[in-house]
């Protein structure tokens, strides 16, 4: 079905709002952006703001659950095929690392790190990708939990650290790679579950 001109002149103005948010949320943040500063950078009249959205968080929230359907859908790409644990874990780690790598996300995750962690844990795309792996984890002999509560914690703590240790890595706290941080957090959790011996937990 073609879209008409209307269509596509509001999805194009719609597009321009989330485009000049993201860019003021990556430079100062959600609690320091105003609708007044969006409808002046995406040069929209702000009536026409409030066609689409009622406040600033509301486009914040959007552009996290955007961001991370993508997430969610790269990492599943990443895991195809894979045959251990350890290959799944890493190609998890890696495509969300790649993901959000780009200058705008590195600004984006350092100046609203509160914001995301609050928004993130209660949207439908984490608890999706929350479920994927621990369903996922399943397959492999290596991830013996005897109780299906220590998947979802497993997937939650693999999940958070990847982004705890993205967003430390641009405060500077250490020096790395993507495909470095990739490996260590995939060694971390293999040898993990090795040596605590999950087998055996209750």
């Amino acid at each position: 079905m073609q879209t008409s001109r209307r269509e596509r002149n509001k999805m194009e103005k719609r597009e321009r709002i989330i485009k000049a948010s993201l860019n003021l949320f990556s430079e100062k943040g959600l609690e320091n952006t105003s609708i007044s500063d969006i409808v002046e950078r995406s040069s929209i009249g702000r009536g026409t703001f409030y066609n689409y959205f009622n406040t600033p968080k509301d486009v914040f929230c959007e552009i996290l659950d955007e961001l991370n359907c993508k997430i969610n859908f790269e990492v599943k790409q990443a895991q195809v095929g894979v045959k251990t644990a350890y290959d799944f874990l890493y190609a998890s780690f890696k495509a969300y690392l790649d993901l959000v790598s780009t200058e705008d996300m590195m600004l984006f995750h350092k100046n609203n790190q509160n914001q995301i962690r609050s928004i993130s844990y209660g949207s439908d795309s984490i608890l999706s990708l929350v479920i994927n792996m621990q369903e996922d984890l399943k397959r492999f002999p290596e991830v013996a939990f005897a109780d299906n509560k220590y998947f979802k914690m497993f997937s939650l703590v693999a999940i958070s650290s990847a982004s705890e240790l993205f967003v430390c890595l641009h405060h500077h706290y250490f020096e790395s790679s993507k495909d470095e941080m990739a490996q260590f957090l995939a060694n971390l959790f293999v040898n993990g579950l090795s040596n605590y011996g999950l087998s055996g937990v209750k």
